[in-house]
């Protein structure tokens, strides 16, 4: 079922639905797919979130190299982490470059704030975010900005 090589990266709120469309894309050609996750990395990495700038970039190491190599091994990745921030997206479009893959975004920003806050105070311990740091990741990004969020310039998605 494999077609042409890809890495997706998701783009939400946490509670959009992200992980669920990975998990769902993946199981469409579980031996051609793979899902890569951040906050996967950081659980095994260090047991959880740290909050430092040093754990950013270890996890940030570890997350890129694990899919570039998994696109040279012609297997095609979903990143599902919330990519708010265009630099993430710039760093995950220069890997697909780099690896000759196509590059596409998965936009969830159009779910309800609202819908994301009940989905997260669903979840069980370290994965529950809460209201407030939900709003003010949809305020520091998503606040005024048109849905789907717009991709960065110079940030061209092949296909």
């Amino acid at each position: 079922m494999s077609g042409p090589l890809e890495l997706l990266a998701t783009r939400g709120l946490p509670g959009s639905g992200k992980t669920f469309f990975s998990a769902g894309w993946v199981a469409e050609d579980p031996a051609g797919r793979a899902r890569v996750s951040r906050d996967d990395t950081r659980k095994m990495l260090h047991g959880g979130w740290l909050g430092t700038a040093r754990q950013e970039r270890q996890v940030t190491v570890v997350t890129h190299g694990a899919i570039l190599d998994l696109l040279r091994l012609g297997v095609s990745v979903i990143e599902d982490s919330t990519n708010l921030v265009d630099e993430h997206l710039f760093g995950l479009w220069d890997i697909a470059q780099r690896a000759g893959a196509r590059f596409r975004v998965v936009d969830l920003t159009h779910v309800p704030f609202e819908v994301c806050v009940d989905r997260d105070a669903r979840r069980e311990g370290p994965a529950r975010l809460g209201r407030a740091k939900i709003h003010a990741m949809f305020e520091r990004h998503m606040q005024g900005r048109p849905r789907p969020l717009p991709l960065p310039i110079g940030l061209r998605p092949a296909g």
